[in-house]
């Protein structure tokens, strides 16, 4: 038997609360519409590059205070990843690579750089040399996607396929 239930009403309109309920309307809808400038004017992408920027200071300054931390060169590379500046992404993934040889995810990043740089031949260099160096670690999930863009970079690169 189904117990008696009474509809409830969720949020009752009486005359007391309508006018309550007509200022709140007009509040929400007119605060859907801000203005710009209550935000500094900025745009999500403008914060977006800012934040990025202050990203790269930061990174920057920790390499200045530690020289041979290749975490911080890593970092600094994925920063400028972030604001498409690859050639600098290159050269951070470079000292990252100095500093850490034997690092397949610095390699791999840097294989993507350098696709980014249109150089095919670097770019598939390096994310061979990922894989060999995830095969070492037994990282299968990274071993297939190291392939799935070695893949891409043939496709791509169609006269560097058959190269090694």
């Amino acid at each position: 038997m189904i117990p008696d239930c009474k509809p409830y009403i969720l949020f009752d309109i009486t005359s007391e609360n309508k006018r309550v309920f007509f200022i709140f309307i007009i509040l929400s809808s007119l605060l859907s519409f801000v203005d710009p400038s209550v935000y500094g004017g900025e745009t999500d992408f403008q914060i977006y590059r800012r934040t990025a920027e202050q990203e790269i200071t930061r990174k920057k300054d920790i390499i200045e205070q530690d020289p041979i931390d290749f975490q911080s060169y890593f970092e600094l590379g994925l920063a400028y990843l972030t604001l498409g500046k690859h050639k600098e992404e290159v050269y951070a993934y470079k000292e990252a690579l100095n500093l850490n040889p034997k690092s397949a995810l610095i390699h791999f990043n840097l294989s993507i750089a350098y696709d980014h740089l249109k150089e095919g031949e670097k770019a598939i260099y390096h994310m061979q040399t990922a894989q060999d160096l995830y095969t070492q670690k037994r990282n299968h999930r990274r071993i297939r996607s190291t392939q799935r863009q070695l893949k891409l970079y043939y496709l791509r690169y169609p006269d560097l396929a058959g190269k090694k």
